[in-house]
């Protein structure tokens, strides 16, 4: 039917976890129609796209890399996962079987928001459920440390049973951020990594031009406060933080490998007060401008 790999793993509780890794030679579906209440899922697509629909109707929805979905089906009707001829399709699946979970965790599921604690106590299955979203780089996260853990069977198992109680629980933080307005949501998406990283390599190559903040979140499409904090988040500091890095980067390597003077210097680094940029660059280096290149000019670094 083609190559790859399909691996499950069911633990106590009532959860369990599949992973695809699979490129089929012709458009193939899976279909779950066993006539019993089928679990939770929360679907997740890493690479390649993939549709989904309910047993019991004929739409289908499309999955595309980095979006997720959460779908429970109606009383005893199932599901259909539909792949691709010829596409090479990665995703993930995280499956509660809800009237085993419940028993487990009934005390602890009163106290959640009340659409998903009404989701996860129907055991028999009376509503139909369907989310979808972009899942965040937190979970993103979760899933690349399951994938390169390389210790096998019972560490293996228990491992990743401690990772997918994590992503449960921030999915469901994340279901609460998506109910937000676009523009107050907090968590960083997955997808919005390759915006956090387009607004780093602008402030790379074009320091000496930097405008503001506000100038780097329009042109990548975020705001300012998803901005902050995609750089907190990939980068560990603040843009503000970035930005002075990348300049005394520069400016280090100038002092080191230039006869530029101290003022041409600053200019080079996007900055015009020469007070200001020997302050950040002596609270780095505890040395001033001056000294540093007489210091390590002409030393191996």
């Amino acid at each position: 039917m083609g190559k790859g790999t399909i691996k499950g793993i069911n633990f106590e509780n009532g959860l369990g976890f599949i992973r695809y890794s699979c490129t089929f030679k012709t458009d193939f579906e899976i279909q779950f129609i066993k006539s019993e209440v089928h679990p939770l899922r929360f679907i997740y697509a890493h690479q390649g796209t993939i549709g989904h629909r309910f047993a019991n109707e004929t739409t289908i929805h499309q999955i595309h890399k980095f979006q997720n979905i959460i779908v429970a089906s109606e009383q005893n009707n199932g599901h259909v996962i539909r792949f691709s001829a010829g596409k090479s399709t990665i995703i993930t699946s995280i499956e509660i079987r809800r009237s085993e979970f419940k028993s487990k965790t009934e005390c602890e599921i009163e106290s959640m928001n009340s659409e998903f604690r009404d989701l996860l106590t129907d055991v028999e299955a009376r509503k139909q459920f369907y989310y979808e979203g972009l899942y965040s780089l937190h979970i993103s996260e979760m899933f690349k440390e399951i994938e390169n853990f390389q210790e096998q069977d019972f560490l293996n198992k228990l491992f990743t049973e401690g990772k997918v109680y994590e992503i449960i629980a921030l999915q469901m933080l994340q279901y609460q951020d998506d109910l937000k307005d676009v523009g107050n949501r907090s968590l960083l998406r997955r997808y919005e990594v390759e915006q956090i990283e387009k607004a780093a390599e602008m402030v790379k190559q074009d320091i000496i031009n930097f405008h503001n903040i506000d100038h780097i979140s329009r042109e990548v499409g975020l705001n300012a406060n998803k901005l902050q904090q995609g750089f907190q988040d990939l980068y560990s500091q603040t843009v503000n933080g970035y930005i002075n890095k990348v300049r005394l980067d520069l400016a280090q390597n100038l002092l080191l490998n230039t006869d530029l003077s101290l003022a041409e210097i600053v200019d080079r680094v996007g900055l015009i007060n020469k007070s200001y940029f020997s302050k950040i660059f002596r609270d780095k280096y505890a040395i001033s401008p001056s000294q540093y290149r007489k210091n390590y000019r002409n030393s191996p670094q």
